[in-house]
């Protein structure tokens, strides 16, 4: 009992001193494995930072973030965290961070870190955006030869931009302009060339190896306004001509024509419309007035300068003054901005000498009907053209009215005419223009003539060809007459006509006739002719009401290729343009007679005529052909004609000597036995009352003859074109304006 007592109270006494000893804290484990590793780079600006801490009694531990740049002056960035991340803000890019970790358990006891540190990464660069909103725009044109080029760009990072400018007339190869602009304009020092196409692009630097590069785009400088001056229409160029571009008084710019009567000048900052005054020496004065610039930029302006009829200074002349009325068919007066049918024009004139004639048109210059229908007024300073159409016209359209005194001083005023008459909406299609190649034929006919002759109905030429031939006589058959296309009421062919175009294409009025035209197909109002001169870029050169069109372009000329094309209208509908083809004019040529010789005497009473032409004609579209025929005077106290021919039936045909190329051509006279050089070939007397076979093989002996070729042409010709060149028509109607004189006849004496 004893013994168990003594163990009892040990027990307790056990129990009661272990309630009286005090308890001990671990502190925390220094905070470790740091996230982002020590001495880590490249580490994203908006990085979690994250570490491990453990506490050996178990404890929940707080911990507080020191961060700095400096790992002397670390700052509390935050304060009693209970996890074992924060992810730090306004991180920056390419900055050494210090950082620890300051751990801490509820009694207080704290584990510091050591100190580590990451560098950021260094910040991406987001490259500049395209560049955009060119100034000038893609394919602009008319450009100025000094002009500022302009472009936008940004950089979504807000850095700083600077440009390079490369520029070139080669897309491919262009070369650096300026280097590191601050500014995104920049403004060429030197001039470009007029109507040029150049290239240009920009790249965008943001100062960080980010760049972009922009587009190639590309624009053309204006084109000069160029004015050619010439002697009259079609015919040849004016040079030295004093050319002075006005506005008002003011003069804007000024030339001389050059040996192509070409003077072209830098039309930069022109207003809209100018006037334009052409003088020289011997010529009368020439102007135009309130010609729209756009009509001439990317152009060539022709202008009639006229020799003098009666005062050859132009100092001693002045402009007549011309002066434009208009009315609708009531009488009243018209606003030209709103046209909405057929009208009155009066034209007042104020001369110092006596008026020639007033010519009008819409659309083109008028001038000699020859080419196209116009208004025409003769000597009056006062004319009024009543129902002038405008059913062929929408928009708008130039109105020309041209006045010549007796001197031959013009002026060719210009109204710029809005024309906005109804127009039927249809659901029919627009007849849209066929090619003659289509039909076999061809669509373009040029002609050159070797004389630019001014004849009128009083002229010389036609009194010497009604002297060779009596036009009016029945006996001499149709197929025959050389006077069929040439008479004394020939009244007003075309001044001195030297070359042209004749263009065609099959209208809506003649497959209609054919019956070749489909139920839902729409009548055009007209046709727009187009040319080009590199079969790509064409030009609207006039409006016809039908199928044909007379070019008498002076900017045509031997052996230029031309194209031409042609589009139908309806209001400001038009259809698609058709492709006529292209044309070579050819050169003009003359004929050399050479035997007999003028003049030579004792001359075999079978002679051999020989002649040749004095140039080589050649053409990229054939071979040329030349073709020639020619008579023998006798008119030597008679009036007897002696010519080669062939008798088909009663019909005598004149013969048509052919040669390919420029060859001399030999035909000896036999009389009744024909030409020891074509079989085929006899001779022909065609006298007053007839024509008869020539009966006896010589020309008569001791006699004076003539000789001569009475007609000379050449051509030329492919799929769609033909092209003449008219040396010599003596009245054979080849010549579509009446004839070609020639320039020579031999005289010559038989012998015994």
């Amino acid at each position: 009992m004893k013994k168990y007592w003594y163990v009892v109270v040990l027990a307790v006494s056990l129990l009661l001193l272990a309630g009286c000893i005090p308890s001990f804290n671990e502190p925390p484990s220094t905070p470790s494995s740091p996230n982002p590793a020590h001495g880590a780079t490249g580490v994203p600006i908006d990085v979690t930072l994250s570490w491990q801490a453990s506490d050996p009694d178990g404890d929940t531990l707080k911990f507080d973030l020191y961060l700095g740049t400096t790992e002397a002056n670390l700052e509390l960035i935050a304060q009693d965290l209970t996890t074992k991340s924060y992810k730090p803000v306004g991180l920056e890019y390419n900055t050494t961070y210090y950082w620890k970790v300051v751990a801490e358990d509820p009694d207080g006891e704290t584990a510091p870190s050591p100190v580590w540190n990451f560098t950021t990464s260094v910040e991406p660069n987001m490259a500049p955006t395209v560049p955009s909103n060119p100034n000038p725009a893609p394919g602009a044109t008319g450009v100025s030869v000094t002009p500022t080029l302009s472009w936008q760009a940004s950089d979504p990072d807000d850095d700083v931009l600077t440009y390079d400018l490369y520029f070139g007339e080669a897309q491919d190869s262009l070369s650096v302009k300026v280097s590191n602009l601050s500014t995104n304009s920049y403004t060429l020092t030197e001039s470009l060339e007029n109507g040029t196409t150049y290239y240009w692009k920009v790249v965008a630097k943001d100062g960080r190896g980010g760049q972009t590069e922009g587009p190639v785009w590309s624009f053309m400088t204006i084109e000069p306004g160029t004015f050619l001056a010439i002697a009259y229409n079609a015919g040849p160029a004016v040079e030295g001509a004093n050319v002075v571009v006005k506005s008002g008084n003011d003069v804007l710019a000024q030339g001389v024509t050059n040996e192509d009567g070409e003077v072209t000048l830098d039309v930069a900052n022109f207003p809209e419309k100018v006037d334009v005054e052409i003088r020289k020496e011997g010529y009368a004065l020439s102007k135009i007035e309130g010609l729209k610039v756009t009509d001439f930029v990317n152009n060539i302006k022709e202008v009639q300068l006229r020799e003098a009829k009666l005062y050859p200074d132009p100092d001693t002349q002045t402009f007549p003054e011309v002066s434009l009325t208009f009315f609708d068919m009531n009488g009243a007066e018209l606003d030209i901005t709103n046209i909405t049918d057929n009208f009155t024009l009066r034209v007042d004139v104020e001369s110092e000498n006596h008026p020639s004639a007033v010519y009008a048109k819409i659309g083109n210059v008028p001038g000699a009907s020859f080419f196209g229908g116009r208004e025409f007024a003769p000597d009056t300073s006062t004319a009024t053209f009543t129902n002038i159409d405008v059913s062929n016209f929408y928009g708008e359209v130039p109105l020309y009215v041209v006045f010549y005194d007796y001197n031959d001083n013009r002026v060719e005023k210009i109204e710029y005419l809005t024309i906005n008459r109804e127009v039927e909406e249809v659901e029919e299609e627009l007849f849209v223009p066929f090619s003659w190649v289509d039909f076999g034929y061809v669509n373009l006919v040029s002609y050159t003539r070797n004389q630019g002759v001014e004849f009128y109905s009083k002229d010389n030429l036609l009194e010497t060809m009604a002297e060779k031939f009596d036009s009016t006589n029945d006996e001499l058959s149709q197929d025959f007459n050389p006077m069929k296309n040439f008479g004394k009421s020939l009244e007003a062919a075309p001044e001195g006509t030297n070359l042209w175009v004749e263009v065609s294409w099959v209208d809506y009025d003649s497959l209609y006739v054919w019956g070749l035209i489909g139920p839902n197909v729409i009548r055009p109002d007209g046709y727009n002719i187009y040319r080009s001169f590199d079969g790509v870029h064409y030009t609207k050169i006039g409006v016809a009401e039908s199928g044909s069109f007379r070019d008498s372009s002076a900017q045509n000329a031997p052996n230029k290729e031309v194209w031409y094309a042609v589009s139908s209208f309806r209001g400001e509908e038009e259809s698609e343009l058709v492709e006529l083809g292209s044309i070579v004019p050819l050169d003009s040529f003359n004929v050399d007679l050479k035997s007999p010789a003028d003049r030579e005497k004792d001359v075999s009473r079978q002679p051999t005529f020989v002649w040749e032409p004095t140039k080589e004609l050649t053409s990229p579209e054939s071979e040329v052909e030349y073709y020639y025929t020619m008579w023998i005077y006798d008119l030597v106290q008679s009036e007897n004609f002696i010519l080669p021919g062939i008798l088909e039936g009663t019909t005598v045909i004149l013969y048509d000597f052919m040669t390919l190329g420029a060859e001399e051509i030999s035909v000896t006279f036999l009389g009744s036995e024909g030409s020891s050089e074509y079989d085929d070939l006899s001779w022909f007397l065609y006298l007053p009352d007839g024509i008869y076979y020539y009966e006896d093989d010589k020309l008569e002996p001791t006699k004076t003859y003539d000789w001569g070729v009475d007609y000379a042409y050449a051509v030329s010709y492919d799929v769609d074109s033909f092209a003449y060149s008219i040396a010599i028509d003596y009245g054979w109607g080849i010549d579509p304006v009446g004839g070609v004189m020639p320039e020579m006849h031999n005289e010559f004496t038989t012998g015994n």
